[in-house]
């Protein structure tokens, strides 16, 4: 290849943003010989995505009482742009040809993130995703196009929420088997939680009563995490569409006929995109935490859904001081080899160049070097600032780790291969934190459990605690 391109965010490896920050980074192009082109462009995009198919048929049947069958697909699709950003970095003009001169080039890039964005999220029927591309026009053939992707996670607050959150939540129902003269005593099942809000990291305790007086056997209790996401379509019709993702699960023992149980489970949740109702008109998510009853024989089980919410800031009444991490654990320093800066306006398109200046522009120097650019002029090399965390302002909150969720497939960025370069798959990032259960005593951190299929399942095979009554 004659060009290279590396896009990097700035003190940023994984590329994770909050909505209202400015994310800044810089490109690098290398060239090993000159290479014509029309122009080379930075474009940065957010947008979220809904797609699928549903088929119907229909038979009909001619004046001689021959049947055909016929099947018609109808594909339902939507679209809303977040981010919608073209930056020039060579040649604003596509009618003129420039040249890219053998060395290294280097830009760098400031967009302001919307604070109206919505959460990354990678689902089966759609997405919602940010990327950075470099697109290098190319006279007379197709363009080359460099890409990256990052995350950007919307601000959800557990105490900015509703009061609710904090309170709580039970649900029970009862169910009884066969009717008339074989009718059976009821079996109840009695689910609470502390509270209904949570985020990655934190453990939710479950507590299940179950008081057994049918003469059929419970033989074990399934508990859940459970995702609930509804795409919906725009053309040509307003449809739904919905994806049921269990998120983490764990099995517990039964209970006999004509007994009473109480089991205690906790549910670790892990990184996962935070609740989301009405920033995206096209994705909705929600979770809920569901209790499953199996029961023997021919009979349908007993289930309870109890709905959750997950945040990416918790309740600040459940967190507990613990020492904070070391910077250096949390922003890997670097340097970032500069000659001339760029500010995206993703409203309007619109692209402020300016020359590059250490007075207004830089906080800290690193070191002076030299690189190889088509003027053979040596430029300085700087670090920018960490991008400000929403939880800075709070001690007691425990900086998070970034991890990306095993229950959500990775997003496939490059379709055309003999075009497309930079990663070929994106997995968006989620905070992840070590703070306590509301209700915890004597351990503050659960392991989490083996992981299969991309589930996480809990570290024991039936519940912590059960107490016969």
């Amino acid at each position: 290849m004659v060009v290279t391109c590396a896009i990097e965010f700035d003190n940023n490896p994984y590329g994770t943003y909050f909505a209202g920050q400015v994310m800044t980074g810089k490109v690098t192009l290398q060239a090993d010989m000159p290479k014509q082109v029309k122009g080379i462009v930075l474009k940065i995009s957010g947008c979220a995505d809904t797609s699928w198919a549903e088929s119907s048929s229909s038979t009909t049947t001619d004046a001689h009482g021959r049947s055909s069958t016929k099947t018609h697909t109808t594909h339902y699709r939507g679209h809303e742009d977040y981010i919608k950003s073209r930056t020039y970095l060579l040649s604003s003009n596509e009618n003129q040809s420039a040249v890219i001169e053998p060395g290294i080039h280097t830009y760098t890039f400031a967009c302001l993130l919307p604070i109206t964005c919505p959460s990354s999220f990678e689902g089966i029927y759609g997405y919602i995703r940010y990327l950075t591309r470099v697109e290098l026009v190319r006279p007379w053939k197709f363009n080359q196009n460099f890409t990256r992707g990052f995350t950007v996670l919307k601000m959800m607050d557990l105490n900015y929420d509703s009061p609710l959150l904090r309170v709580p939540s039970k649900s029970e129902a009862q169910k009884v088997f066969c009717c008339g003269p074989c009718k059976t005593q009821p079996l109840e099942v009695h689910v609470s939680l502390p509270q209904s809000g949570y985020v990655p990291g934190q453990v939710i305790p479950v507590s299940v009563l179950i008081s057994n007086e049918t003469k059929i056997k419970v033989e074990e209790l399934k508990i859940e995490l459970v995702m609930l996401v509804c795409y919906y379509s725009q053309v040509p019709l307003t449809r739904t569409k919905n994806q049921r993702i269990t998120v983490l699960k764990l099995k517990g023992d039964g209970v006999p006929v004509h007994c009473k149980k109480q089991f205690d489970y906790t549910l670790i949740v892990p990184a996962t995109p935070p609740t989301c109702f009405n920033l995206c008109r096209i994705i909705q998510i929600a979770y809920q935490v569901e209790v499953v009853a199996k029961v023997k024989g021919w009979h349908t089980d007993q289930v309870i859904c109890v709905p959750v919410t997950i945040g990416n800031v918790p309740l600040l009444g459940v967190i507990q001081k613990q020492p904070m991490a070391s910077a250096d654990n949390l922003v890997p320093s670097g340097s970032g080899v500069t000659n001339r800066s760029f500010v995206a306006d993703d409203k309007s398109g619109d692209v402020h160049e300016k020359m590059f200046t250490e007075a207004s522009q830089l906080q800290s120097t690193v070191q002076e070097k030299t690189i190889q650019v088509s003027s053979g002029a040596a430029t300085s090399s700087a670090i920018s600032p960490a991008p400000p965390s929403p939880w800075d302002a709070d001690a007691s909150i425990p900086p998070p780790s970034y991890e990306s969720a095993l229950h959500i497939k990775p997003a496939k960025l490059n379709l055309d291969e003999g075009q497309e370069y930079g990663e070929t798959e994106f997995a968006p990032r989620y905070p992840v934190f070590k703070v306590p259960s509301p209700t915890a005593s004597g351990k503050d951190e659960v392991d989490v459990g083996p992981r299969i299929d991309g589930v996480a399942t809990s570290g024991v095979s039936s519940a912590q605690n059960s107490t016969w009554l």
